[in-house]
């Protein structure tokens, strides 16, 4: 594409924000939740702004197929497949081992029931040769095959998060919550924390960007980051000069790995539920963990905004009673 942001694919619901009354009182500071779990009725969380702009670009490409990678019973396989489905994309992902969960199962369950096609492989490694060769397959078929990127992780896919950043702002200016100092999400693949880093250069004021790695060390690396961060706020053509985007990675938070719970994941869990904020031990419990960390570590009176980016739709409804995942995609659930 040119470049250009794209409508976007699939429509998503402008989510609210609250303020953490029991968390901003434990802590000693005002802590503000978007609600970005509810971001879709259907499959929400932060997969769904990101696939909004990448399902776009793929259908004014004239894709026939998404291909992807991901963690066996990963929300990023899970959403593209409900939504690519929705938009009537065939999917095909190359899962990699993770952790047993109960919800990692009935992730896994639910989009083999609506048609995903679950390819297993021994690791991200192993995954990437396959994947090429799907796609070349694929295109010797006549389809037109489209690589959705880990996570959802490229400037076209941050740009549903500057869009956040600008639906945000609309609140901040109707009065629903006072500008935060410091933004606080998770760091999976990326694109969540670059896009929010864009969009607070974009909107033009000021805020800490901090994301806090869930996944590996190798894929929060700072500077790469950084630079899909410039590349997306390129894509706002917003006029003007801005300062390159500012953010910051904590890797404090991620214990023996990634899908596996922490002492301060299982306090920020019980800790977030009295203020009705549901967190899993993959991801959200340890962004939280990362935030309280930050508000005990900082004498100041900040204020923070944790951003909830997994889904809260029940998945009841999407298992269906479809396909179910044969026992070798099973077997990658350790």
């Amino acid at each position: 594409m040119s470049g250009v942001p794209l409508s976007p694919a699939f429509a998503l619901t402008r989510t609210p924000v609250q303020l953490a009354r029991h968390v901003s009182e434990a802590l000693g500071r005002e802590v503000y939740v978007k609600r970005d779990d509810q971001t879709h009725p259907v499959y929400g969380g932060n997969k769904a702004r990101k696939l909004a702009m990448l399902l776009a670009e793929a259908r004014a490409r004239g894709a026939t197929d998404l291909v992807l990678v991901g963690a066996a019973g990963s929300n990023h396989v899970l959403a593209t497949t409900v939504h690519g489905r929705a938009l009537g994309f065939a999917v095909t992902a190359f899962v990699v081992p993770r952790p047993h969960s109960p919800e990692a199962e009935e992730s896994l369950r639910a989009a083999a029931a609506l048609g995903c096609q679950l390819v297993p492989t021994r690791g991200e490694w192993t995954a990437v040769p396959r994947l090429a060769h799907e796609l070349l397959r694929l295109r010797l078929r006549g389809r037109r095959p489209w690589f959705i990127p880990p996570g959802g992780s490229s400037s076209m896919g941050a740009m549903g998060y500057v869009r956040a950043v600008e639906e945000l702002s609309w609140q901040h200016a109707n009065g629903e919550l006072p500008w935060p100092d410091v933004m606080v999400c998770v760091l999976g693949s990326g694109g969540m924390l670059a896009g929010l880093a864009a969009g607070v250069r974009a909107v033009g004021l000021p805020c800490r960007v901090v994301g806090v790695g869930v996944w590996s060390a190798w894929a929060a690396n700072r500077m790469v980051l950084t630079w899909m961060a410039r590349r997306t706020l390129a894509l706002t053509h917003e006029p003007g000069p801005h300062a390159p985007p500012e953010l910051e990675v904590d890797l404090g938070q991620l214990g023996a790995g990634y899908g596996h719970p922490t002492e301060a994941a299982l306090e920020a869990q019980a800790l977030f539920a009295r203020d009705g904020v549901v967190l899993d031990m993959t991801y959200t419990a340890k962004a939280a963990a990362g935030m309280m960390a930050l508000a005990r570590a900082d004498p100041r009176p900040r204020r923070f905004l944790f951003w909830h980016s997994l889904s809260s739709a029940p998945l009841e409804p999407l298992l269906g009673s479809g396909e179910l995942p044969e026992p070798q995609v099973l077997a990658l659930l350790r």
